[in-house]
């Protein structure tokens, strides 16, 4: 057909950005999440049960990411000089939470979404691929969000893309994508070689002209 006669509407849009000096970063941070691993808990709210996650919160006396660390700064410097390549408008946010995740031993996260409290919603999350093996580690995997809509429905054999879209990521990629885009971690392999990543959220309190 034409591709006059079709038009593609309401993208959904993943960034994929890189973080410059991940190696210097991933030398000062990985021994020091690995060392802070096995005294990780997980959420109750979270359905898997093979996951080490600083989202609750990091071990008393080893924080790495709380407010003001040194370490947390360095790692918003890199992450601003990434999204500063994607906002087309001048902007300014909060980081709503900051956290990493550790896979080493067929860990997990079940499919979930960033939204957050519905008073204060996150606009964008992040991930990080501090230390990642592409060929042995899982990417995540984000799903359609309209979905179970299209299941109500019949699509054009030429249209169909599936629903899932999974990345090609490397160490060093920063992922931005909207909060409410589903998304799941299937089982690591186990590895000498861990995978960790930093993830975060935002919320917008500026964009261009506006104050959200």
């Amino acid at each position: 057909m034409n591709e006059d006669h079709s038009i593609e509407l309401f993208p959904v849009t993943i960034f994929k950005l890189k973080i410059k000096d991940n190696k210097a970063l991933k030398k000062v941070l990985s021994s020091k999440i690995i060392s802070n691993s096995n005294q990780l808990t997980i959420p109750e709210d979270w359905t898997t049960d093979n996951v080490k996650t600083s989202y609750d919160d990091e071990p008393e006396g080893k924080e790495i990411l709380t407010e003001g660390s040194p370490y947390r700064e360095l790692l918003m410097r890199s992450y601003v000089s990434c999204m500063n390549q994607v906002f087309d408008k001048e902007y300014n946010f909060i980081v709503k939470h900051i956290w990493y995740n550790y896979y080493s031993d067929g860990e997990y996260q079940e499919e979930h979404d960033h939204l957050g409290n519905p008073f204060e919603q996150n606009h964008f999350s992040f991930i990080h691929f501090l230390s990642y093996n592409k060929e042995e580690h899982t990417p995540p995997e984000f799903r359609d969000p309209l979905s179970q809509l299209r299941n109500l429905s019949v699509e054009l054999e030429r249209n169909r893309c599936g629903e899932i879209y999974v990345p090609d990521v490397e160490e060093g990629d920063l992922l931005m994508f909207p909060s409410y885009l589903k998304h799941r971690v299937l089982p690591c392999k186990k590895t000498d070689y861990p995978r960790i990543t930093i993830s975060f959220n935002i919320m917008l309190i500026k964009y261009g002209e506006g104050h959200l």
